[in-house]
């Protein structure tokens, strides 16, 4: 198993937005509003404090739902899970048909 160190570089060298990026800024998101809990229990909350506890709150759950969105289950029935998630679609090239022109 991977810590999370070995995770988050080995994430630099993929395409895309991987779970590890995800884990790592939930992290992130959680520290700041632990940092802004503490300072409201400290007393120094005045408004300012609680708008912007306000935001990060909003914050960690519109990226969770944009990621639920992105990587969740497929309304057709097809199972993403298998596929390498990342957040650029990857396009196939088609092959072009080319049409006999008439001299």
């Amino acid at each position: 198993a991977m810590t999370l160190a070995e995770d988050v570089v080995n994430s630099i060298f993929e395409r895309g937005v991987n779970q590890g990026t995800i884990r790592v800024l939930n992290y992130v998101i959680a520290a700041l509003i632990a940092s802004i809990f503490l300072a409201i229990a400290t007393g120094s909350g005045n408004i300012h404090v609680y708008i912007l506890l306000f935001l990060s709150l909003g914050l960690l759950f519109s990226v969770n739902y944009f990621v639920g969105i992105l990587y969740g289950p497929d309304p057709n029935g097809n199972d993403k899970k298998e596929e390498k998630q990342t957040a650029t679609p990857v396009h196939k090239k088609r092959s072009r048909s080319r049409s006999k022109k008439a001299d």
